[in-house]
């Protein structure tokens, strides 16, 4: 009886659902009453009450389920019904799976799946979701398999988040594929790296990855191959703009004129060229006009003055070119005219010239046009060669642009007698030029910002590493008391600094959203109610502070303390665009997102978040760079430009939007979308209260390459009385364990050179299975970390190292003993 008293104790400490299994009433079916529980059947049910991930554990023929926390906020709706429940009848749409589970994990088989998905009714509506399950057989007292372990993680954001990336590759390579223009991008050699559909289109060949060199080999016209190749190497030597004109084969061996331009694209950091963003645009047409041009403008005044025969064969060169030509008097009338210049001028105007007509009287009727036309012609008079792109046309209609060239007309004396003009129509160019542009600028941005994040999450790492002796070494000066007075008031203050400092670490990882994130259903209502007092003191009294809440709002899924982080934050950048006063207005609103809002979240069901103030706003380009990191307005010292780019991180972290209205001298509304939970509010229970630190006996190998942080890691341990063995790698901890050292407790750092954290954690286990194994990172990062692994994040105090040794220790001690 004292071995099932021990163990009810045991479950009742063990968290909510520990408690519910210890206060079941379990006489009637499986797996009995307590005291009749198998000593492997206690086991398996404290491990999965202890684990910080999602565990259940399928009992018996039926798989009666008994599983911990994560697990029952993982099943919502059918959390506590399900608890002692079979699993067939707790989750009727996934009976046959679950079956061929029990099938095989009593058999002593093993299952894993990955991504897998369901279609569960968690809450009573039908959801799509994918999870990771690891299913285990239970080896009961008998020797045989008496029920199923499933570990499980959910990986619905995930999966959703690789789908959006790749629709975005999708309708990035859609919207280049349309531009009429071979697009391509290289690396900082000229290695291609991209084409799109154009280039296969036009040369038949499928993409290749080639050097400047290859493709003028494979592509590029024999006499044009030298150039292109010292052209490109040129703008590299330079780093400036690189555009030559070529001839490229097609598919049918025809070779055409076209014109290179590439941008050069540097890294934010180095400077240094990185990749090259280039078009080659087709001007074959357009290249043999202008060489009938040239010829024309070299001949146009000496041909004047020939022979009858010599003006009709000007004539027909003139009469079948695709330019637009025209010659005019100094009093505007027509001295003669192509039949592409008619056709174009009566299509615009709505009026056809014919030679002899004074062109501004057949727009007399047309004050408007005939003044534009007037004045265009009139920078053609000045008696020297003019070139431009203007748009012309009726308002009413479609104006198209034109690219214009006027050249002064001369007699046999050397005197203008008037203007000749050559017109050719480039709006399909300049509009594929436009879209370029804008597709270049799209891609530009968003490698900035991903950038940004990969680099902010780095960083970040690298400030934990540097705070966590920091933190500990002043944590324990602080608790040893040295020193007089003043010596602690200096520590108190240092202490305050880290904390800040940690706080601001906090913030990098919230805009590159690698913070770890607690999630529940939380009653925005009561948290914006909560945090009245605190949002008023923050503000001060020259601010009115308003609170407008939606009645019966459901819940949104969020981490209640970061939200409070995050409005807290808003609150203070709305008191200070207020500097002489104003009102601050907080509301809370149910609202339907649909595609017309344009915010990068899928539509549905939103609880909206806004922060509005009367202060002085901003102008667009404040705006466009508002969630910027590090960006800020309020000068050197007054802000770490931190404040809303770590909201707007939160908000996709919790798969939500932020959305940012302002404009100068009105005021500025931001709106924090989260996505609704459920119909009902989910009641949180509450954490059962850790004990403080403790002195324990034992020795521990503590694994860090960063000599700072082991030194004062193994300080902490010392002084929580642990006989402290150090190793600078992985590689060091396995020979230690070569030569037979014994240690009862395994601290080791995640990311390490060589053999990492979590690598070294499955080694110990694998060889010494008790003892009791805490990981330390820098950061949230996961990847590769098995869900039982017990982690503490830099930097920590000393209490909080306590805190974690005594869960570990207490889980590893309570398999050996039971």
């Amino acid at each position: 009886m004292a071995l099932v008293s021990s163990f009810r104790d045991s479950l009742l400490s063990a968290g909510p659902c520990g408690a519910l299994i210890a206060r079941r009433d379990w006489s009637q079916g499986t797996p009995g009453s307590l005291e009749g529980w198998s000593a492997s059947l206690r086991a398996a049910t404290l491990l999965v009450l202890r684990s910080p991930v999602a565990m259940v554990l399928l009992w018996g023929e039926e798989g009666v389920m008994l599983y911990n926390d994560a697990y029952a906020r993982m099943a919502r709706g059918r959390h506590p019904d399900a608890m002692g429940t079979p699993v067939r009848r707790a989750w009727p749409e996934a009976v046959e799976f679950n079956d061929h589970v029990m099938r095989t994990g009593l058999a002593g088989d093993t299952l894993s799946f990955r991504d897998r998905p369901f279609t569960l009714y968690r809450d009573g509506v039908a959801e799509r979701v994918w999870l990771n399950l690891d299913y285990s057989p239970v080896i009961d007292d008998d020797g045989r398999p008496g029920g199923v372990l499933c570990v499980l993680a959910e990986m619905t954001d995930q999966v959703a988040a690789q789908t959006a990336l790749a629709d975005s590759e999708t309708h990035f390579r859609l919207m280049v594929d349309a531009v009429p223009q071979i697009i391509w991008i290289a690396d900082a050699d000229g290695r291609m790296e991209f084409l799109n559909r154009r280039f296969s289109d036009y040369t038949g060949a499928p993409f290749e990855s080639l050097t400047p060199a290859e493709i003028a080999a494979a592509h590029i016209h024999p006499d044009d191959a030298a150039h292109v190749v010292a052209s490109f190497q040129a703008a590299r030597d330079s780093g400036g703009v690189h555009k030559c004109q070529h001839r490229i084969r097609s598919a049918s061996g025809e070779y055409r004129w076209f014109l290179d331009r590439a941008h050069p694209y540097r890294d934010p950091a180095s400077g240094r060229i990185v990749r090259w963003f280039g078009s080659s645009v087709d001007i074959h047409d357009r290249k043999l006009a202008e060489d009938q041009l040239h010829a024309l403008n070299m001949t146009l005044e000496q041909r004047v003055a020939e022979r009858t025969a010599e003006r009709n064969m000007l004539a027909t060169m003139v009469e079948n070119t695709d330019i637009m030509v025209m010659a005019v008097d100094m009093k505007f009338d027509i001295l003669g005219l192509n039949l592409a210049n008619a056709n174009e001028f009566e299509r615009v105007f709505g009026v056809r010239p014919k030679t002899g007509d004074n062109m501004l009287d057949l727009l007399a009727d047309r004050p408007g046009l005939r003044e534009e036309v007037r004045a265009g012609w009139m920078r053609g008079m000045q008696g020297e060669h003019v070139s431009f792109v203007d748009e012309f046309g009726d308002p009413d209609r479609t104006r198209r642009s034109y690219s214009i060239s006027f050249h002064p007309l001369f007699d046999e004396e050397g005197r203008q007698v008037g203007v000749y003009q050559f017109v050719a129509d480039v709006t399909e160019r300049l509009r594929g030029e436009a879209q370029l542009a804008e597709a270049q600028a799209a891609l530009r941005q968003a490698q900035k910002m991903e950038a940004m994040g990969q680099l902010t999450g780095g960083v970040a790492h690298d400030f934990n590493n540097l705070l966590t002796p920091i933190v500990g070494t002043l944590d324990l000066l602080q608790h040893k008391g040295l020193g007089g007075e003043r010596e602690q008031r200096l520590i108190a203050g240092a202490a305050q600094s880290a904390e800040r400092a940690r706080l601001l670490v906090q913030r990098l990882l919230a805009f590159a959203r690698r913070q770890p994130l607690q999630l529940i259903a939380v009653d925005l209502a009561e948290l914006v109610a909560g945090m009245g007092e605190l949002v008023a003191s923050t503000t001060g009294p020259q601010i009115a502070v308003e609170v407008d809440v939606e009645p019966g709002l459901p819940p949104a899924d969020a981490d209640p303390n970061q939200l409070e982080m995050a409005l807290l934050n808003l609150a203070v950048n709305a008191r200070d665009a207020m500097a002489e006063g104003g009102r601050l207005r907080i509301a809370l609103r149910q609202q339907r997102v649909g595609a017309e809002l344009g915010l990068p979240v899928a539509e549905g069901d939103y609880i909206r978040l806004s922060v509005t103030d009367t202060g002085a706003g901003m102008d667009a380009a404040t705006l466009a760079r508002a969630v910027e990191p590090f960006f800020s307005t309020k000068g050197v010292g007054k802000g770490t430009g931190l404040g809303l780019s770590m909201v707007h991180g939160l908000a996709l972290q919790l798969g939500g939007a932020l959305a940012i209205d302002s404009e100068p001298g009105q005021g500025t509304e931001v709106a924090l979308f989260l996505p609704v939970s459920g119909l009902a509010r989910h009641e949180g229970v509450a954490d059962i209260p850790c004990a403080g630190p403790t002195r324990r006996s034992g020795r521990a190998l503590l694994v860090d390459d960063e000599e700072l942080v082991r030194h004062t890691t193994a300080d902490m341990l010392a002084d929580l009385g642990y006989d402290v063995v150090e190793a600078a790698s992985g590689e060091e901890a396995i020979a230690l364990l070569d030569e037979g050292v014994a240690f009862d407790l395994l601290v080791t750092d995640h990311l390490m050179p060589g053999l990492s954290g979590t690598e070294l954690a499955r080694l110990v286990q694998a060889r010494r299975p008790g003892v009791a194994i805490l990981l330390v990172s820098g950061y949230a990062e996961t990847d590769g970390v098995a869900p039982s692994l017990a982690r503490l994040t830099k930097p920590f105090r000393k209490r909080e190292l306590a805190e974690r040794l005594a869960q570990v220790t207490a889980a590893a001690e309570s398999l050996i003993t039971v």
